[in-house]
């Protein structure tokens, strides 16, 4: 196998706010509108059941599937910047500002748009749930010298999500995960491939500290968990070309027994990011049933599904 094994004690995401005692470099203001904005909203399309969470900066919290939890709400998604010296910042990832007790730093989210079979939510509330056969959420947002475009998506069986990020001043990033899901620590069994199959597999831990896995040109990630019989794989269907930022972006799988089995990209590894660096990353996620004996080959015929492609 060729792959990398981390451990360690840093646990990313687990909750649904993280707040870090790393500095900040100031207190930022939200847009006003934001307090028109939906605190919930419970979105079914198909098999597919998700929430929108206004406290973690309207991204994602929770995936079920056919009425199975296949990813925690205890945790956060979207897209999170490990900044040098700096700490976590970005979606549900919040800094505390030096010598200004109760102040914290975030993402500053400044556009959300919802669509429901292509028709747009007029009339927002605290509290929503939509159903349809589609569903859409745009969101613009800034984190420091980050401008960020998000999009999800659910729509034919698939769940995409698209990060897309301008930098506007010079980052010195230790990393970032411009997309991550917290799958259920039920989950037992993964697989790493890419266009000609599986790469590697492993079994998660039942107990243990914290572990994280990645393997080089990575291009899906499936898990499974067998008392449920269903399974999830993510797909990078969208990532930057050329260029040391185009060409480190890999799959991170993170082992938090009891809490989650994480799948995170991983990319802008230990570089300054330049201002003017314009980058897209997209993962389409799909799901599936299947036994322990032929889950890995129901992951790849979702994948051939999901791509119209044979693999």
């Amino acid at each position: 196998m060729n792959h990398t094994l981390f451990s360690g004690a840093l646990l990313l995401c687990t909750l649904a706010i993280v707040l870090s005692p790393a500095h900040a470099q100031r207190s930022v203001q939200q847009p006003a509108e934001q307090a028109n904005w939906p605190a919930e909203v419970i979105v079914t399309v198909g098999d597919i059941r998700t929430r929108v969470d206004g406290p973690k900066m309207w991204t994602l919290s929770g995936i079920d599937f056919q009425n199975t939890i296949m990813a925690t709400q205890d945790s956060a998604y979207g897209t999170v910047l490990t900044i040098r010296d700096v700490g976590h910042l970005g979606t549900a990832h919040f800094l505390e500002v030096p010598g200004k007790p109760g102040e914290i730093e975030k993402e500053i989210v400044s556009s959300l748009k919802l669509f429901v079979d292509d028709k747009p939510v007029t009339n927002f509330k605290s509290k929503m749930e939509l159903n349809g056969k589609a569903f859409r959420m745009e969101r613009t947002s800034k984190i420091r010298g980050l401008d960020l475009e998000s999009m999800v998506t659910i729509r034919d069986g698939v769940l995409t999500e698209t990060a897309h990020f301008r930098v506007t001043q010079p980052i010195d990033m230790q990393k970032a995960h411009p997309l991550m899901y917290a799958w259920t620590p039920e989950a037992k069994l993964f697989a790493f491939g890419d266009d000609n199959g599986v790469q590697s597999r492993g079994e998660f831990q039942k107990q243990g500290e914290i572990k994280r896995e990645s393997v080089k040109n990575s291009r899906w990630v499936a898990l499974f968990d067998p008392v449920s019989g269903k399974g999830s794989v993510c797909l990078l269907s969208k990532r930057p070309t050329g260029g040391k930022a185009g060409e480190e972006v890999q799959f991170l799988v993170i082992d938090a027994p009891g809490v989650y089995r994480k799948v995170a990209l991983y990319t802008l590894i230990d570089q300054i990011v330049p201002k003017g660096f314009d980058g897209t990353y997209q993962c389409a996620t799909g799901f599936f049933t299947a036994t322990e004996k032929d889950w890995e080959q129901k992951a790849i015929k979702r994948l051939s599904e999901m791509t119209g492609a044979t693999r």
